[in-house]
């Protein structure tokens, strides 16, 4: 019983983390910008960040997540700048 338990808390921390949220991209609905938001979900960098995150540790799966929507953005503006968008903004998030 312990182990289905476990198991499902597992799955429903993955979907969580797997979750791509649209308010951490720009509302901006250029072509460039789906590419890019389906770029920074599919980053490779976010598998490892997905696997890493122990689960039962919520200090250490809040910090997984925020790993996981920095990585996503950082690709994202990368993605963008690559196909010759200026960068928006100025000020980063704060990282907890």
């Amino acid at each position: 019983m312990k182990a289905a338990a476990a198991f499902l808390v597992a799955l429903a921390v993955a979907g969580c983390a797997s979750q791509s949220r649209e308010d951490i991209f720009p509302p901006d609905t250029s072509e460039d910008a789906a590419a890019c938001r389906e770029e920074a979900r599919r980053d490779p960098a976010l598998r490892n960040l997905r696997h890493s995150i122990f689960i039962g540790f919520q200090a250490q799966e809040e910090r997984a997540r925020n790993e996981i929507i920095a990585t996503q953005r950082r690709t994202y503006f990368d993605c963008m700048a690559l196909r010759g968008h200026a960068r928006q903004g100025g000020v980063e998030r704060v990282r907890r």
